[in-house]
């Protein structure tokens, strides 16, 4: 299978819109994209450009259910669904190049645009009524996927999605209205677009980006904006978070427009509300995990734009319980182009009711944080250094899981720093991915094999158990240390040192890309 890690292709993970149901002569799908082999500990950005499963025929997507098998002992499809703290589907993203239903908005690159995402919600949409994407039976697939291993040991797994089509032969096809997607990323244009919320930022335990973050697009034009080329009609949206977000918002700006009629005034000015998205935690302890569901627009949402309407997207996470580190805001907004069936949002209220697809998943029953993982710190002797190095998914000296001279307490005083050094990853600083079609450069391979590691804060002794739910980044010191790695989606660097501000203290970490791995670290005076 041909793999090449993105360049231009914008990378997301995401949930996709969830509609209402669609009728017709349905034809039931199901496709499986791999088998991917992932190597122990893998957190990397890939793009697989080998004829992405799809249909072959010319006609319409009604509906996309996503998820994540494993392989079955002789390598066929499918297995059963990975738990979500094993081996998690970070984010699917499906492009196309097919014209018939041409995407715009902050997602396009190239010939190709992304249509369809999955992240760990594993949102299932319908498109309403009458509403379809349509697909070419000539177009050509491709899917950038970043599928994560929490673990030391491999697996080998298949990205599945099950399509409602209706063929353009059959009849009802004649009645469908093409919808085209519009891509809204509060980071668009970035390889990885992610932000950081920091603890007890923002107002009353809440903060949205980009709006109270400081300089968040370094003076330039808001990436967080789309102005619309074509006037038509949306029928559908659906937002990403994720742990700790609360809700997408997808606003429109109109030059000279007043909210009115009962329309929910945006956050800007000239700016309505069209839709916020809630993620529905199920997780009993609150939104903390992936144990969620985001909510999806209702049946009769139908916003009308203008051309030179401008989208606006903002994502809103909690600040009370943790950082939240790399986290997203990304919505997809379905439009049917020269569509006149919809209200003016500016004068009428739109339906704000929002419908999740699925409810509780199997494979998220695994929280953790409720069993003592019996590390008595207090038993660790002090050994003074400078240098602690990751290697072996364990941190040395000072890991939880350390035996002989090496399960120490790696001791600083006051002002000093303790640097941290990757040792499980092949290559520092950039490493030039290669476009989608072109050859990838030799130092791919010290990309494909390396392991990311961080170094994040977690409250002390951090000694439960691992789940989806826990540990969390609300140690003393509120420090992270990024992805430790060559490219993308880390740092492109393989050390780093603690804040020189830490106060005397026993510190307690932990990896966020492999959460079982735990440390322990002192500062004296």
């Amino acid at each position: 299978m041909k793999r090449v890690v993105v360049g231009a292709v914008v990378l997301i993970a995401l949930a996709i819109p969830s509609l209402a149901s669609a009728a017709g002569s349905v034809q039931h799908l199901h496709f499986h994209a791999g088998p991917y082999n992932i190597t122990p500990g893998a957190n990397l950005i890939l793009l697989d450009t080998n004829q992405v499963p799809k249909p072959h025929q010319d006609g319409f997507m009604v509906r996309m259910a996503p998820n994540l098998h494993y392989a079955l002992p002789n390598g066929k499809c499918c297995g059963s669904i990975p738990r979500v703290d094993v081996v998690h589907l970070h984010h699917g993203v499906w492009l196309s190049n097919g014209q018939a239903g041409a995407g715009e908005g902050n997602g396009y690159t190239r010939s190709f645009y992304p249509f369809m995402a999955a992240g760990e919600e594993k949102t299932v949409y319908e498109m309403p009524r009458g509403y379809g994407y349509p697909i070419g039976k000539n177009d050509f697939w491709v899917l950038n996927y970043m599928i994560h291993d929490l673990t030391s040991q491999p697996a080998r797994v298949y990205i599945t999605y099950d399509i409602d089509f209706v063929p353009a032969s059959s009849p009802d096809a004649a009645r469908i209205k093409p919808v085209h997607p519009i891509w809204m990323d509060v980071q668009s244009h970035h390889i990885y677009p992610v932000f950081d919320v920091h603890r007890y930022s923002g107002q009353n335990g809440k903060f949205t980006y980009p709006d109270m973050a400081k300089n968040p697009y370094h003076g330039g034009p808001p990436l967080n904006q789309f102005t619309v080329d074509h006037p038509g009609t949306l029928v559908g949206t659906a937002g990403h978070v994720h742990p700790g977000g609360l809700y997408d918002e997808l606003d429109l700006i109109r030059p000279g427009a007043t909210p009115r009629g009962g329309a929910i005034r945006g956050p800007v000015a000239n700016s309505v509300r069209l839709f916020r998205s809630f993620a529905h935690y199920f997780d009993p302890r609150g939104p903390i995990s992936w144990d969620m569901a985001m909510g999806a627009t209702a049946p009769d949402w139908r916003p009308h734009l203008n051309a030179g309407d401008t989208l606006r997207i903002s994502a809103t996470y909690e600040t009370k319980r943790a950082s939240w580190y790399e986290s997203m805001g990304i919505m997809v907004a379905w439009e049917a182009w020269d569509d006149q069936s919809g209200t003016d949002p500016f004068s009428h209220r739109l339906d704000q009711k929002d419908h999740v697809t699925h409810g509780h998943l199997a494979e998220n029953n695994h929280h953790g944080g409720s069993q003592q993982l019996n590390v008595k710190l207090s038993k660790f002797r002090t050994c003074f250094t400078h240098k602690v190095v990751i290697g072996g998914f364990r941190y040395t000296p000072g890991d939880f899981a350390s035996t002989g001279s090496d399960r120490c307490t790696p001791t600083i005083r006051r002002g000093q720093s303790l640097t941290f050094v990757n040792d499980d990853s092949l290559a520092d600083g950039k490493l030039g991915f290669p476009l989608p079609g072109q050859p990838a450069p030799a130092t791919f391979l010290d990309y494909i094999h390396s392991i990311f590691h961080s170094v994040t804060a977690c409250q002390y002794p951090c000694g439960l158990d691992t789940g989806i739910s826990y540990p969390l980044a609300n140690g003393a010191g509120n420090y992270d240390s990024g992805q430790l790695g060559p490219d993308t989606p880390a740092v492109g660097k393989l050390s780093w040192s603690t804040p020189t501000s830490l106060k005397p203290g026993t510190y307690t970490y932990f990896c966020r890309i492999h959460p079982f791995m735990r440390g322990v670290f002192r500062v004296i005076r």
